[in-house]
């Protein structure tokens, strides 16, 4: 008997929780015509040993008594009848208040919005989640039926308002989950589930119910003029998104794609900025800071695309590379990928679509986006501009050039810094502050995987470099002016070892302001068939994408003359040389010791060839003197005859004893005099050697 008493208070506890008598009386409404509907009677009544009638269908002042099936079905009826007379089933105010507000903005019907509130309530009212827990999975053919009759509507609205193109599903709020049977609260699905709680929330303005789905870009801290590696784009895209806002175009993308911290997302808010109108940003992770799932981000992208419908904003669409990896063999490919070409050809709000891998994207999508914009690390100039910006004026326009030589050197990097080291203490010492940022920068490129050098010590040219003391048939500081005016050429220096090639090479990109991207023989010629002419290509697409100047040395080892070839690949890399040398829009240099074993159709697609020679003898005087300067030593007559007096020094000699000052200082201007001369006598000998067993 104790053990039957037990089970009776226990139902009675369960079916006093089936239907909570606070709950709304529309959710009591809804929750007993889904009773009645799906004939839920007789399995709830099978499931339970029914001793009391349940506190939401008891009358007042009647006392409890037992129940049979029949009398359960008839009071169920009863309260159907009572609840479908009352005047009024209103919802809480604040919830009424912001689905009136959603369905205004989102444009959706009545039969929409009633859906949508009740989707929203199964997801959170205790009745309703009781009773569709009762409930065997619903087909999707029973589905339109179903909402019909729980919410009074017609088959036919109810069909219309879940269509692929109602309102309701377009705004991306509520998704209708595919499959052959769900159960009920599994059928419904929202952006996130924050954005359900929301709903009972007062808000300032309908934009909070977004807060994990959408926020407003933050300013920009970078100025147009940055940008300017990239000025045809801007000059395009400027004028194209004005138009688009003042018009109200259809389909605007554009596509942002390049290494991260090059500046894309900053690039979006300074376009929203100089164009006058807000920028918002689909969120990448919820409320709670855990990350969105793809899908859940397309989603949100609807959302926002809905939202801002009809105002003149732009949208931010950030790290897209999981929104357009898909599965090819999944059921829903086709599908989402024809969503994905309407949503690229349909969207009222201009977007910018920003990832790190064009790659990851099918090119059925990268044509439809208006404009592809490719953003690389900017130029050295730009660097260089950027790094005394963020470091508030720390750097001289010296010590900026130098630090700004990394070409992987991305803005990301240079602001953080900058931004840690504004922190330091202000007791510290400028040139405490000038290492630090130097180290910080340097850590980051470091852990990235990027080989470094101290670049503030470094200096490739030395301290006392003049293009006037080279010895060459051309006036270097005119070819210079020339090159930076024309922003191409295509150049051959050639002449014996250390006359100043290279150097002219990086003294070049100095005065340009851009990178030297330096390739040898070494690098470019591989074993394998094909691989050459590759890393050839390769180079070329370096150069053009970081804006370099191009410098292949000890050319004539990839020149030679096809006449004197002996395998098929030699012709087929000097083939493609040429072939890229024509097709680049760069500044391109060739250095050579060797000029006439170059290929004789090589030579005649350089705009220019240049010979550097020996130094002449005042040239090799001033460059003595300056030496002697710069390692505090007082030059006499004795040694200054001995240099006028050597007619084979080149620029590289001298180097190479300021090198040597570094740890075997020289004691008066006639030894470093002397040891020069050495340096000279052992390089003519070993010229004058033979090889091998001829020797």
């Amino acid at each position: 008997m104790q053990t039957a008493n037990r089970q009776q208070d226990d139902n009675h506890g369960y079916l006093s929780q089936l239907i909570d008598p606070d709950s709304p009386a529309i959710c009591r409404l809804w929750a007993i015509r889904m009773i009645k509907g799906r004939r839920l009677t007789a399995s709830i009544f099978e499931s339970l040993v029914l001793d009391d009638v349940p506190a939401f269908l008891r009358k007042p002042g009647r006392k409890s008594q037992k129940l049979t099936e029949a009398a359960l079905q008839g009071y169920i009826e009863q309260q159907l009848q009572a609840l479908e007379q009352l005047n009024s089933l209103q919802l809480p105010d604040v919830l009424t208040k912001n689905i009136d507000s959603l369905s205004k903005m989102m444009g959706f019907s009545l039969a929409e919005q009633a859906i949508f509130t009740f989707a929203v309530l199964l997801k959170t009212d205790t009745t309703l989640i009781n009773v569709t827990s009762t409930m065997r999975p619903i087909k999707k053919t029973e589905l339109v039926k179903l909402l019909a009759q729980v919410l009074g509507l017609s088959e036919l609205l109810v069909k219309s308002a879940l269509k692929r193109d109602s309102n309701l599903l377009k705004s991306g709020l509520l998704v209708v989950q595919p499959g052959p049977a769900l159960a009920l609260e599994e059928i419904f699905d929202f952006v996130t589930f924050s954005f359900v709680n929301s709903l009972f929330e007062e808000h300032k303005d309908a934009s909070c119910m977004f807060r994990d789905v959408l926020q407003q870009a933050s300013l920009p801290t970078l100025k147009l003029s940055y940008y300017q590696h990239i000025n045809t784009d801007l000059q395009i895209m400027l004028p194209y998104l004005k138009n688009a806002l003042t018009k109200g175009m259809v389909g605007v993308n554009i596509l942002l794609y390049g290494p991260p911290g090059t500046g894309k997302s900053e690039l979006a808010r300074v376009m929203a900025k100089k164009l006058k109108v807000s920028l918002f940003e689909v969120s990448s992770e919820d409320d709670d800071g855990d990350a969105m799932s793809g899908s859940q981000r397309l989603r949100a992208y609807r959302v926002a695309q809905s939202f801002l419908a009809n105002t003149s904003n732009l949208l931010l669409f950030d790290e897209i590379e999981d929104v357009f990896v898909q599965n090819p063999f999944s059921r829903q490919a086709d599908l989402r990928k024809g969503w994905m070409n309407k949503a690229l050809e349909q969207n009222t709000v201009p977007c910018f679509w920003i990832t790190n891998d064009q790659r990851i994207i099918d090119d059925a999508f990268i044509r439809r986006f208006d404009q592809v914009i490719v953003l690389n690390t900017p130029p050295k100039a730009q660097r260089a501009a950027l790094l005394q910006s963020a470091s508030a004026n720390l750097l001289t326009a010296q010590e900026a050039t130098k630090l700004a030589e990394h070409p992987q050197l991305t803005p990301a990097i240079i602001s953080r810094a900058g931004k840690v080291v504004a922190q330091l203490s202000p007791r510290l010492n400028r040139s405490a502050k000038v290492s630090a940022l130097q180290h910080l920068m340097q850590q980051t490129l470091r852990a990235q995987g990027y080989k470094v050098q101290d670049t503030l010590h470094q200096d490739v040219l030395g301290p006392v470099y003049d293009a006037n003391l080279v010895n060459t048939d051309v006036a270097l500081d005119e070819l210079v002016a020339g090159l930076k005016n024309a922003a191409s050429g295509r150049l051959c220096l050639y002449g014996p070892a250390g006359t100043g090639k290279t150097a002219f090479c990086h003294y070049l990109a100095n005065q340009l302001q851009k990178n030297l991207l330096t390739k040898t023989a070494s690098q470019l010629i591989s074993k394998y068939v094909g691989e050459t002419e590759q890393n050839i290509a390769a180079a070329f697409a370096e150069a053009k994408e970081n804006d370099a100047v191009l410098l292949l040395d000890e050319v004539d080892s990839f020149l030679q003359d096809r006449r004197q070839a002996q395998h098929s690949w030699e012709v087929t890399a000097v083939n493609e040389m040429l072939v890229q040398m024509e097709a680049f829009e760069g500044i391109f240099v060739a250095s050579t010791n060797l000029i006439h074993n170059l290929d004789q159709a090589s030579l005649r697609r350089f705009d220019l060839k240049a010979c550097f020679n020996y130094l002449k003898p005042q040239q090799a005087l001033a460059l003595f003197n300056a030496h002697c300067q710069q390692l505090k030593l007082a030059p006499c007559k004795a040694s200054e005859q001995l240099i006028k007096a050597q007619l084979q020094l080149t620029p590289g000699d001298f180097a190479a004893l300021a090198r040597q000052s570094r740890f075997r200082p020289f004691n008066s201007a006639k030894d470093f005099a002397t040891t020069l001369l050495q340096e000279v006598s052992l390089k003519q000998a070993n010229a004058t050697k033979t090889i091998g067993f001829l020797q």
